[in-house]
């Protein structure tokens, strides 16, 4: 946006600008896709609008160059794009007032109706490329929530109701029933399972041929779930009952090749799964609250996480309760994480902490410590106290990283309803 009355419309700053942006790109990790001529009035600005919404943009930064009022603004506010008002500092201090931006900034953030980031600053300038950077992490959950697909194989665990919700970001579910894995599991050639079982590396208490049918498993879940972004999976009752086997060392190793599975049918945790996943570029876990100690919350799973997440040796071993073949056994590895639960009704919790890097129980487990929730710092008793009071789903979803301030970000740029921490330890609360 320039207007022609100030000085600094006449300085070529827009260019100069957009030049550092685009020398950004390489190292932030996106592309300067589209790039506007000088906008100065509203027949202008709309022009504009309809050739941004035609490029498909992640995002559109709407440059303050100099000030300019609000019926320039009004088009760029009715796109279904997330929007950031960016005005460049002044070029000089004392006399004529050249540019006006930030005024301008501020007169088109007091107008938005709808999630817009200001930015300010010059793109060589760290206050910039912090907040710029943090955006364009939070964009990347938007977009697998938006335009991800998805498959839900064989619904939900029995019993699990609170499982039944699907997501309302756009994520595409499609359906199958189990009979497809039936079916793929019996077309499965034998010499690749074989050639499969015999390249494992891990530690095992199993010898090759007793990990046949869980090799098996892993390869009809493999090519069952190719064009999807991640597959929500009905593990029990009935692959132990039909196969004589547990899934989750499957699932494990499956993980450790790029895929995203999630158990019993959560569709809501594979969403949060795949969000996570985008923002860390890491696989992300779906764990249960198991137990409050002083060392912190334990954190727990069957055994289906994948070995990046390991704070050592990993071993193929029995379930812990039906001591079938067959889960990987770890610890999880010490670190920052954040979570986030989608919820019905668009909403969402979004949580952090540390974890120990101590084993708690068997499967892939850890202790919790430090846990923020909506970037409130918690004790363990009180994010325990958060998480059932609002009546949320038993499966935590986590990633790799310090996500929060990103995490919250993404929920805003979706519209979600962050849930406030809730840590009543004493009344009811409903």
């Amino acid at each position: 946006m320039v207007r022609p009355l100030f000085r600094g419309s006449r300085l070529g700053l827009e260019t100069a600008a957009a030049q550092a942006l685009e020398a950004l790109g390489p190292r932030l990790g996106f592309e300067l896709a589209y790039r506007a001529g000088p906008v100065v009035d509203a027949h202008q600005a709309e022009a504009t609008a309809r050739a941004a919404l035609a490029q498909g943009l992640d995002l559109l930064l709407v440059q303050q160059v100099t000030f300019a009022t609000g019926e320039v603004f009004l088009p760029f506010f009715e796109l279904p794009l997330p929007l950031g008002l960016w005005a460049l500092p002044e070029v000089w201090e004392g006399g004529p007032l050249p540019q006006n931006a930030l005024c301008g900034l501020n007169l088109g953030v007091s107008l938005a109706q709808r999630p817009a980031k200001w930015f300010y600053g010059r793109p060589e300038e760290e206050w910039f490329q912090r907040r710029l950077e943090l955006t364009l992490t939070a964009l990347r959950g938007v977009r697998v929530l938006r335009e991800g697909r998805v498959l839900l194989l064989g619904g939900h665990a029995p019993g699990f109701f609170a499982f039944s919700a699907l997501p309302e970001t756009g994520l595409r579910v499609e359906r199958a029933e189990l009979s497809e894995l039936w079916t793929a599991l019996a077309e499965v050639d034998e010499e690749e399972v074989r050639g499969r079982v015999q390249a494992l590396e891990e530690l095992s208490e199993y010898a090759p041929e007793e990990l046949l049918q869980s090799v098996r498993l892993e390869l009809a879940l493999e090519r069952l779930a190719q064009g999807y972004d991640g597959v929500a999976l009905r593990e029990w009752p009935e692959v132990p009952e039909r196969l004589g086997i547990m899934p989750y060392a499957a699932m494990a190793r499956l993980a450790d090749l790029g895929y995203t599975l999630a158990a019993e049918g959560d569709v809501m945790g594979l969403a949060s799964m795949l969000a996570l996943r985008a923002l860390s570029g890491k696989p992300a876990l779906l764990l249960d609250i198991a137990h409050l100690s002083p060392k912190g919350l334990t954190l727990w799973h069957g055994g289906e996480a994948p070995r990046v997440w390991a704070a050592g040796p990993t071993r193929l071993a029995p379930h812990f309760n039906r001591r079938l073949p067959a889960v990987r056994d770890m610890a999880l590895k010490p670190g920052p994480v954040a979570g986030l639960r989608l919820l019905p009704g668009r909403r969402a919790a979004v949580y952090g902490g540390h974890l120990t890097g101590e084993k708690g129980y068997e499967g892939d487990s850890g202790h919790l410590t430090r846990p923020t929730w909506a970037a409130q710092p918690l004790t363990p008793r009180q994010f325990l106290a958060s998480w059932l009071n609002h009546r949320l789903p038993h499966h935590l979803a986590l990633g790799a990283g310090a996500l929060e301030p990103a995490l919250l970000e993404m929920c805003a740029w979706l519209g979600l309803e962050v849930l406030p921490p809730q840590p009543e330890e004493e009344r009811l609360v409903w």
